[in-house]
């Protein structure tokens, strides 16, 4: 019992790790190219559901319970996402503040 919560929590550090990877994807994406932020998501649930395939697949080839390590991983990628998302929607609002300020300089 104990070692399945030991792992849950390793593989919990990985999928922060992870949510951090499509982070940094969506915040390059978003600052280099808006138009293409849509098929980073879908780049990004690709990574997700990856790394939650290979979570499940050691979980087999090892002694831990698959259900402890998939709500780890699970847990792992998901609560940091809800800091991660505030942030990239803080970017958003920030740089269509400067695009509106750059096309007012020029209407006026």
């Amino acid at each position: 019992m104990i070692s399945n919560i030991i792992g849950a929590v390793v593989v919990a550090v990985v999928g922060v790790g992870v949510a951090f990877v499509n982070y940094l994807l969506s915040k390059t994406v978003l600052v280099k190219n808006p138009q293409k932020y849509s098929a980073v998501t879908v780049l990004r649930q690709l990574i997700q559901v990856g790394f939650l395939v290979i979570v499940y697949f050691i979980s087999k080839k090892t002694n831990y319970d698959p259900m402890y390590l998939l709500v780890g991983a699970v847990l792992g990628i998901t609560v940091p996402m809800f800091i991660f998302t505030k942030k990239l929607l803080t970017l958003n609002e920030t740089l269509r503040s400067k695009e509106k300020r750059k096309e007012e300089e020029v209407d006026g």
